[in-house]
């Protein structure tokens, strides 16, 4: 199955059918081969998502490599860029065929963020993609964690053009968090909209199952992966195996996080049904 193009069909299905769609933070092949083995191996629709130190690492080749084992894969598999910076990051990955975007105007004062990011909505569409905005912040490289307000997101769904809204409602980067579900389902309630959830590694497993049945269609993966992948490492390491050994133990380990992730979104079992 190829590479979604429009990663607003996924987000529909996942809203539709109230699972959420693991958007991995993957910055090499290994990692984008092991959380696709485990897509394939649960028959689920997932995203790989480069953030921009992703691609100061990799830059075009990797845009370009993970296009092709998106293209590849037998379930289906959107591109996404995380947190992106402003249009020109943007134009850049839409012309890498990245299906969903991110525009992070979560630092500017709400007016600004809802013009900023409407104009990129405008130019996003134009390309048949998503675009995801924000508002709160997550911590961890982002500063401290700030909730987002229900009357907020409901304006900036309303005039802002994003497809989906991530929401601060407790989860934090690389921090194990529980969720504020009544704030969530108020936002929920108030947009009717289909919602991102960052700091997803380490969200309470109850927690993550109530956010996908209030909206929630995709919830974002690094910290965990990136701590499987460094683990196979050190277990590779320690057993004296050669590199290419290596490799295969850090894919393996990202597999098997990346299955756990899958099966606890409710996305197992529903690649048939996202139609491409």
């Amino acid at each position: 199955m190829p590479l979604i193009p429009d990663a607003r069909v996924l987000y529909a299905q996942a809203f539709r059918e109230h699972f959420a769609a693991p958007a991995f933070n993957v910055c090499n092949l290994e990692m984008a081969q092991g959380a696709v083995e485990a897509a394939e191996a649960e028959q689920a629709p997932i995203i790989l998502q480069t953030y921009p130190g992703d691609l100061a690492h990799g830059g075009t080749p990797l845009a370009s490599l993970l296009r092709r084992v998106a293209e590849e894969s037998s379930t289906p598999v959107a591109l996404h860029l995380d947190h992106g910076e402003g249009l020109e990051m943007i134009s850049g990955r839409l012309r890498e065929m990245y299906s969903s975007l991110m525009f992070d105007g979560s630092h500017l004062e709400l007016e600004e963020n809802i013009r900023q990011t409407r104009l990129l909505a405008d130019v996003v569409h134009a390309f048949s993609a998503s675009l995801e905005g924000e508002i709160g912040l997550f911590g961890g490289d982002h500063g401290s964690v700030v909730f987002t307000d229900p009357e907020e997101a409901e304006r900036f769904v309303s005039e802002s053009g994003a497809d989906t809204l991530a929401v601060s409602v407790g989860s934090e980067h690389h921090q194990h968090s529980r969720l504020d579900l009544a704030r969530l389902e108020d936002i929920a309630g108030r947009t009717g909209h289909p919602l991102v959830l960052h700091g997803g590694s380490g969200i309470h497993p109850d927690d993550v199952k109530a956010a996908t049945g209030m909206g929630v269609v995709k919830i974002n993966i690094g910290h965990a992966i990136s701590v499987a992948m460094n683990e196979g490492a050190r277990e590779a390491l320690d057993s004296g195996l050669d590199h290419y050994a290596m490799l295969k133990v850090m894919r393996g380990k990202v597999r098997e996080k990346a299955v756990e992730k899958i099966r606890l979104m409710g996305a197992a079992g529903t690649a048939g049904l996202a139609p491409i």
